[in-house]
């Protein structure tokens, strides 16, 4: 697509540009604390290569939805034959093996595609879409469109929750539960938050005053054993066997690197490697170990950019399908930003969650790299035309 100068300049003073230097930072990050995580662990040698190579990728995908008006996805024939064949990935990819007890992954020339990563954008654009048409009719939320809402998020979370995949079903609730909350009324939405935050509520509690009763309450969960161990973990990692060894030096690396870090590329939990997976789900101890507290905060800050600027597009967008989209993505990112964090500060199960734009995978990244291309493609085209 040639683009003039006439529409760079039109176009300019709406591109968020706080938006693009956060998804820069994070990714200058990724690269560092994935190449630090693998570089000494013969299974992963060269996974730092695919990481640059799915960085670019992503960031060449997001111009060039930037470029093109993101209204073209939100024909109904595109939009739901996309949804289509990502319900489809998501049948089929049960027919594989599974890898560490969740069938996730479908297996291609050079790389793995996991399909819950699809399930969220799809789901997410769906749901933006009718609820677009309803405020177009000037509808409220009442229970038809509740169950068709429902319906639209449904196919792919169960499907995910099927392989089974506890972690992406958890962040499809978030971003569901985001984009209800844009059009519930004022006292449905009171009393839904009151009950989420209630639920929080206990959960600390229960994990740091009464963690014998919270073990019972795990035990009671309707999760498989090694799901409910991750629970245990939080609790007591001499109980939680692999779970509990992976918790522990977590947050043995993170507690490590103090204010400053041991520098990079210094760490010996890491260079040691002492964490599993610490190149995707435990990312953030690389993170903690060897730039320390002010590193992790600096992380930290370019996340909450990042959702301050999507919560401003969001606001200032004179579309509604632009802004229940990024609805949706707020209640995605910000459900896994604070899952994994949690996860590897001890605070939450473990749940299978990658750190958004840090950890490696390809799938993940792209998809996150579609989103913020669309976000932007809205961000530059909320003004509306004068004559």
């Amino acid at each position: 697509m040639l683009v003039s100068f006439d529409w760079l300049k039109r176009h300019a003073r709406d591109f968020d540009f706080g938006l693009l230097v956060a998804l820069i930072g994070l990714a200058i990050i990724s690269f560092l604390a994935v190449y630090s995580a693998t570089i000494n662990r013969p299974l992963y040698e060269g996974w730092y290569k695919k990481q640059i190579l799915w960085l670019i990728i992503g960031f060449s995908v997001f111009f060039l939805l930037v470029l093109n008006d993101y209204r073209i996805l939100t024909n109904s024939r595109l939009l739901w034959t996309g949804y289509g064949i990502t319900m489809l990935l998501l049948v089929i990819v049960l027919f594989f093996t599974g890898v560490n007890g969740s069938r996730s992954w479908i297996p291609l020339p050079g790389f793995q595609l996991q399909p819950s990563e699809l399930g969220k954008l799809f789901a997410i654009m769906g749901m933006a879409s009718y609820l677009a048409k309803m405020q177009e009719q000037e509808e409220g939320l009442n229970l038809r469109h509740f169950g068709k809402l429902l319906a639209i998020w449904a196919g792919p979370f169960i499907l995910i929750m099927m392989e089974p995949d506890l972690g992406q079903g958890l962040v499809m609730v978030g971003l569901f539960v985001a984009m209800l909350m844009v059009v519930l009324d004022r006292k449905p939405l009171l009393i839904f938050g009151s009950v989420a935050g209630v639920i929080i509520i206990l959960h600390f509690i229960g994990l740091t005053m009464y963690p014998e009763i919270y073990l019972k309450a795990v035990n009671l969960l309707p999760l498989a054993d090694y799901q409910k161990a991750r629970f245990v973990a939080v609790v007591d990692t001499s109980l939680a066997g692999k779970y509990g060894f992976q918790l522990t030096q977590a947050m043995i690396a993170i507690g490590s690197g103090q204010l400053y870090g041991k520098g990079y590329m210094q760490g010996s939990q890491t260079q040691g490697a002492f964490v599993p997976e610490q190149q995707t789900d435990y990312v953030f101890t690389v993170i903690g170990e060897e730039f320390g507290f002010i590193g992790s905060a600096a992380v930290i800050i370019l996340y909450f950019v990042l959702l301050q600027r999507l919560t401003k597009i969001a606001l200032t967008s004179n579309d509604a399908f632009g802004t229940f989209f990024i609805a949706g993505a707020i209640g995605m990112f910000g459900f896994q930003i604070f899952e994994n964090l949690g996860m590897n500060l001890g605070l939450m199960p473990a749940t299978g969650i990658t750190l958004p734009f840090l950890s490696y995978g390809g799938t993940s990244l792209l998809t996150n790299f579609v989103i913020m291309g669309i976000v932007q493609s809205i961000a530059i085209r909320r003004r509306k035309l004068r004559f």
